[in-house]
């Protein structure tokens, strides 16, 4: 198949598609120049929490990618919008936040009060996303202000994301033990909810089969990108092996081993 030229949008993950840990993934440098220089607009998609778009976007620019801050959509900028949604019919007016600074200030900007310490245990919502210094100490106060009768947000519920030498635990598996803790399940506002799927159509994504989008998750990419409207591609170069896909309920339109295939015609 033709796909650069059978496409006008390309809405891509990033972890297991662009680069695996430190490192391009096959060609994508190559690929995502190629679909730039055909005037295809781009964008990427990611659940990780950690990072701000221009976290990514530099990150990119050292691999070779070209790309710019506004091109990301990421599970804290859904999860703003989730708490928005929310605002005015859940008596939430403070939140505890275990997580990255990035996500501390997205969670900001709806206007909810973090608390942190003695104040912790009387959240009215707790906010849960990976990041590199998650601890115990975090699993033990949102447990309490979750038992308390605080909300529980995750970011979203990925259990894992592939590194260079294999699966590291993602959000999924922090919320995991909370909800274990707490007897509360998480609501999660990432892949493959609505949430960040509204905020790429506001950019001009359009929810049509001639968008694509390119991920390594059934569970998250194709099922998310499924119920958006796209046409989905899964790449077999991240979380997903081909063993996965046998019985499995959720079809990708295109099974591709990596991203380089978008420039192979079949």
């Amino acid at each position: 198949m033709d796909f650069q030229n059978s496409f006008d949008h390309f809405v891509f993950d990033l972890d297991g598609v662009i680069y695996s840990g430190e490192k391009a993934i096959s060609s994508s440098p190559e690929v995502l120049e190629t679909l730039r220089k055909n005037k295809r607009e781009i964008r990427f998609i990611t659940n990780n929490p950690s990072r701000s778009p221009s976290d990514y976007a530099e990150k990119l620019r050292g691999l070779g990618i070209r790309s710019h801050d506004s091109e990301f959509v990421t599970s804290p900028m859904a999860t703003a919008s989730m708490i928005r949604e929310n605002l005015s019919s859940e008596k939430w007016k403070t939140v505890f936040i275990a997580g990255s600074d990035y996500l501390r200030n997205e969670v900001g900007k709806t206007g909810l009060v973090e608390v942190s310490g003695n104040d912790s245990p009387g959240a009215d919502l707790v906010v849960i996303g990976s990041h590199p210094g998650f601890n115990l100490e975090e699993i033990k106060t949102a447990s309490i202000a979750i038992g308390n009768g605080a909300d529980f947000i995750g970011t979203n519920g990925d259990f894992f994301y592939p590194c260079e030498h294999g699966r590291a635990p993602a959000t999924g598996a922090l919320l995991a033990s909370v909800e274990a803790a707490s007897g509360k399940k998480a609501v999660t506002a990432g892949k493959p909810e609505k949430y960040m799927f509204d905020i790429l159509e506001k950019s001009g994504v359009a929810p049509t089969k001639k968008t694509l989008l390119v991920g390594d998750s059934l569970r998250t990419d194709v099922a998310g990108g499924k119920k958006a409207g796209y046409s989905t591609a899964l790449v077999l170069s991240g979380v997903t092996k081909k063993t996965d896909l046998e019985g499995n309920a959720i079809k990708p339109d295109f099974i591709l081993e990596n991203v380089s295939f978008l420039l192979k015609p079949s």
